[in-house]
């Protein structure tokens, strides 16, 4: 595949993909520059934090409120789950079940569990369970066969 870049002084910045068809590589260039555009504002302490979807390990909807979970930090964002899945499309955040979402790039061992569920165990150690309901796609997502 070549590579070219070229700098320009004025204008707007623009990325011009060429491709014979749309496979899997280029799929997985077009997420990643995406992806790096995408981010949420959330709320810890009456700070408002940018976040982009690298930052955030899982999502959780408790009580009917949003926690991101980061690194080191628990925060609390004014979307739905089901707005950060629409507005994390391209990313690699997916459902895992009907209160949580989780980074597939944070996910570090994956364990089969009765009735067709998944325990995620991510870089940071937190475990999350893949619902049964939500299985199959995650798995497809992963690029596993069933």
């Amino acid at each position: 595949m070549k590579v070219t870049v070229e700098y320009i002084s004025t204008g707007d910045q623009e990325i011009v993909i060429k491709c014979k068809q749309l496979d899997s590589t280029i799929q997985s260039l077009l997420t990643c520059i995406k992806q790096a555009d995408e981010k949420i504002f959330a709320v810890k302490e009456r700070e408002t934090f940018v976040l982009h979807s690298r930052d955030i390990y899982y999502a959780e909807s408790v009580d009917h409120k949003v926690f991101l979970y980061t690194r080191g930090d628990v925060l609390e964002c004014q979307d739905s789950l089901l707005n950060l899945e629409k507005n994390f499309r391209y990313s690699d955040i997916v459902r895992i079940g009907k209160s949580q979402l989780v980074n597939l790039m944070h996910i570090q061992k994956l364990k089969s569990i009765l009735h067709s569920r998944i325990e995620i165990t991510l870089t940071s150690g937190d475990k999350l369970i893949v619902s049964r309901h939500y299985s199959q796609a995650f798995k497809n997502r992963l690029g596993i066969n069933p």
